[in-house]
């Protein structure tokens, strides 16, 4: 696994795991590996390294800071697509949240480091478009029921659209069922929840972690499913 910054002494292992994906049953050559770590003061550290090099051409590693609350309070990104005519191809940038102000330092295809600041509603959802974090977001989506939610949702690709947006959400998460799946030969108790306007189901077990997600596209079915899932016993 490709990370920014290595595990330190002080953090204690939580869990890890990898994402792959499937398009009509066949497997994609892309993955997100992640891991969490423990902090002394009990905040969690969130490493993901998505890499789509062979696919997509594109390269994206991660690390985010956790609050003993869930919420995201900071993460940093290093995003390369050198295949992207016209998009973004290396960005390095950090988010840090602080008062309902999202700070933005970054260094966009080589030019000179600047600085955004981006105001946020009271108790926006960090949406982070990676499978890690979607779990919580699916449960948070869920929890508000038919009410507008505020959304912040990062952007990597397009200049444009960089450093993301802020938008608010009405609820199109529902919770359907309680359900076993098997991945291989391992049972997983989850959560299944839907977004009906996406065709789109999670499955996420107690932790939050996703462990299965499909969507159908174009008449085509898409999966996720998670890999060699380890957590502190």
């Amino acid at each position: 696994m490709r990370y920014l910054h290595p595990v330190q002494g002080h953090e204690k292992f939580i869990a890890s795991g990898v994402y792959k994906f499937f398009k009509e049953s066949e497997e994609l050559q892309k993955t997100e590996e992640w891991t969490i770590h423990e902090h002394p003061d009990g905040e969690h550290f969130i490493r993901v390294d998505a890499d789509y090099r062979k696919s997509e051409g594109k390269s994206i590693l991660l690390e985010a800071l956790q609050t003993t609350g869930n919420d995201i309070v900071r993460f940093d990104v290093r995003y390369e697509n050198d295949n992207f005519e016209g998009g973004i191809k290396k960005l390095r940038a950090t988010f840090s949240l602080d008062n309902d102000v999202m700070q933005i330092g970054y260094e966009m295809n080589g030019a000179e480091r600047k600085y955004r600041e981006i105001e946020l509603p009271k108790f926006t959802l960090i949406d982070i478009p990676l499978l890690i974090f979607r779990g919580r977001t699916t449960f948070e989506l869920a929890r508000y029921g038919d009410k507008s939610v505020p959304m912040f949702v990062p952007m990597f690709d397009f200049a444009q659209l960089f450093p993301g947006v802020v938008q608010m959400s009405q609820s199109q998460v529902e919770h359907v069922n309680d359900e076993t799946i098997a991945i291989g030969k391992l049972n997983f108790d989850t959560k299944r929840y839907r977004y009906p306007d996406k065709a789109m189901s999670y499955w996420v077990d107690d932790h939050h972690v996703v462990i299965k997600r499909i969507n159908a596209f174009k008449q085509q079915e898409f999966v996720v499913q998670i890999s060699n899932y380890a957590q502190q016993r």
